[in-house]
């Protein structure tokens, strides 16, 4: 029955992104909100063709990683197995419940050298002094993008953060006009510091923007 139709295994309840649900989807299992899929799901496949797109090295064993919103962990798991990257990752994420469905129901530390944060990503940012071969930033609640995202504050940390020749993915999603003009905004922003690819309708929505610093 799982490969005809969604089904619902649990739920689980969070101030920040309200109800989460564990559902199985074609036999796989997903992490899902009330209104979008949050990890496992089409989700993945937009981080992964991000991903692919990046040239910046991240697949040493040398290399740091950060990831800005653990969600499930699809992220990491991506790394892991599909780009077989032995980097250090440092994974952040806000929501204690989502840290607990990360660990629990998607085994996310069963992968060396994954260190969880339960922090906010703004403050960590502007107070951080490491740097990154490659920054992820995937910051949601619910299908809300926090708006600090589309800040020069931040951009500013995220450009100080990594390293020389470094790189970040940005996965945001374009639903109107003003989603437009938020995402162009951004990408103006970005350019002060880095070169910019886009990739607009992915699977719907999902715009995903990849910056690589200018040495």
């Amino acid at each position: 029955m799982s490969y005809l139709r969604v089904i619902n295994q649990k739920k689980y309840e969070s101030a920040y992104n309200g109800t989460l649900e564990i559902n199985w989807l074609n036999g796989k299992k997903i992490l899902d909100t009330t209104n979008t899929n949050y990890s496992y799901g089409n989700l993945g496949e937009v981080l992964k063709k991000g991903m692919q797109k990046v040239t910046t090295p991240f697949k040493e064993a040398s290399n740091e990683i950060l990831i800005l919103g653990l969600g499930g962990g699809d992220a990491v798991k991506q790394l892991r197995n599909d780009f077989k990257s032995k980097a250090t990752i440092t994974a952040l994420e806000i929501d204690p419940v989502v840290i607990e469905i990360a660990v629990n129901e998607f085994d996310i530390l069963s992968f060396s050298n994954v260190n969880i944060v339960n922090q906010d990503a703004e403050l960590f940012l502007k107070y951080s002094t490491n740097t990154y071969h490659l920054i992820i930033v995937d910051l949601f609640f619910d299908a809300t993008i926090p708006d600090f995202v589309f800040q020069q504050s931040f951009i500013q940390n995220i450009n100080n953060s990594l390293h020389k020749n470094g790189s970040v993915i940005f996965n945001t999603f374009i639903l109107d006009d003003l989603h437009n003009i938020r995402n162009q905004k951004l990408i103006h922003l970005l350019k002060t510091y880095f070169t910019i690819q886009s990739f607009k309708n992915l699977y719907g929505h999902n715009h995903l923007i990849i910056a690589q610093k200018i040495i």
